[in-house]
């Protein structure tokens, strides 16, 4: 069933309210084309050249990723860039990409589908504010876990890291979880200020050891790409779902 790509974008962008988020990102469409009449969507967590490439092979009309090409600053179209917006636009292929709304949203965000799909949390809210929006999640289990049973699991979904890296500087048996994707180690401070047994994020930093060892707090790193696959992959069923569109997962993990 083919469907308007502004109806499409519209409800995206209505969806995840993308108007409340300031970010480095430019969060919707990035890239139009001229088929506008989309019924096959491509979901990927980066827009790389490679993803782009595999999406025309694959007969996607429209790309929906969770890192784009548009970072918020002015750039000649040259090299890759500039490759990029010719294979999408010779073949008939827009962009969609979402970032921190995608991150943070209380049912769609990558935060919430670990949280309840992948964990099984329960008491789900919003946290982790940043500028007035928030980046990822709340919850907590029905009885207490240990971590490494928490580990084992997340490094089983795809892409993580093998094993998850731990910091596992509070208590082994975990029953309060705080989870914000991504490059999420500035947020260990807050987690243990809210009295969170856990953090749970993806990519770590330098800083990070030494943070979360003085404030007795445990991180699961489980890679910053396994922790961003989940979101995208709603949207994908939320998008079937509504208007009848056929959606492809297009996985290139990077190990990071």
């Amino acid at each position: 069933m083919a469907t308007k790509l502004t109806v499409l974008t519209n409800f995206l962008n209505t969806t995840l309210h993308t108007d409340i988020y300031t970010d480095i990102a430019l969060n919707g469409l990035q890239i139009e084309s001229s088929q506008h009449n989309i019924t096959r969507v491509g979901l990927a967590v980066d827009a790389g050249l490679s993803v782009i490439q595999r999406a025309v092979e694959q007969n996607v009309e429209l790309l929906i990723t969770h890192h784009g090409v548009l970072w918020g600053e002015v750039q000649p179209i040259t090299g890759t860039f500039a490759k990029k917006i010719s294979v999408c636009l010779e073949n008939g292929l827009s962009l969609y990409s979402v970032h921190l709304p995608l991150d943070g949203h209380s049912e769609l965000g990558n935060a919430a589908q670990i949280a309840s799909s992948v964990l099984g949390l329960q008491s789900i809210q919003s946290a982790y504010m940043y500028k007035g929006a928030p980046l990822g999640v709340t919850g907590s289990f029905g009885e207490t876990k240990l971590l490494d049973d928490i580990t084992s699991l997340l490094g089983r979904c795809e892409g993580a890291l093998n094993p998850p890296h731990v910091l596992p500087f509070g208590s082994s048996k975990i029953r309060k979880v705080g989870i914000a994707t991504g490059s999420g180690s500035s947020c260990i401070k807050e987690t243990a200020q809210c009295g969170l047994d856990l953090l749970i994020t993806g990519e770590s930093k330098q800083e990070a050891y030494h943070e979360a060892k003085e404030l007795e707090c445990n991180v699961i790193f489980m890679g910053h790409y396994a922790s961003e696959t989940f979101g995208v992959r709603a949207l994908g069923n939320v998008l079937t779902t509504k208007f009848g569109v056929e959606t492809v997962w297009i996985s290139e993990p990077t190990g990071i």
